[in-house]
């Protein structure tokens, strides 16, 4: 059996660990790059995958009408985001976590609030937020 990827926030108030990957996305939306000060770089994942080892100091931030967020109320680590809609969703920071040196992106979201002054190389899928809300609506509708 692999080993579950450790992760915690900065000063260790919020510890988990998580099913083994070696991919992360980046989000570009405004409400991450407000969040993180830049893009969000992070590892989607569901309920079942996620362990805490501790949690009280972890604190939400309802962020829009569409996602919450969850921080270190201590030490103020961004650390994760949840979709409302899909309630099982979680988006964990990957800078939290002793990931694979391996460890490629493989997507990007809301590419089109990327600001001029960065950019990731590489050949992946690159999508819009409304390709994003139009994915995510097709799932849903198909659990229907």
């Amino acid at each position: 059996m692999t080993a579950r990827i450790k992760g915690n926030c900065l000063c260790g108030g919020v510890a988990y660990n998580i099913a083994p990957t070696n991919h992360v996305d980046a989000c570009h939306c405004e409400f991450c790059q407000r969040w993180t000060g830049s893009a969000f770089i992070g590892v989607d994942i569901r309920d079942g995958d996620i362990q805490f080892e501790k949690d009280e100091t972890l604190s939400w931030f309802n962020s829009s009408d569409w996602a919450k967020r969850g921080f270190c109320n201590t030490c103020g680590s961004s650390l994760f985001y949840k979709l409302n809609d899909v309630p099982d969703f979680w988006a964990v920071a990957a800078g939290t976590l002793d990931l694979p040196k391996d460890t490629e992106m493989v997507k990007e979201i809301f590419i089109d609030s990327q600001p001029g002054y960065y950019a990731f190389t590489g050949d992946r899928p690159r999508q819009t937020g409304e390709e994003v809300f139009a994915e995510i609506q097709e799932a849903l509708n198909s659990n229907d």
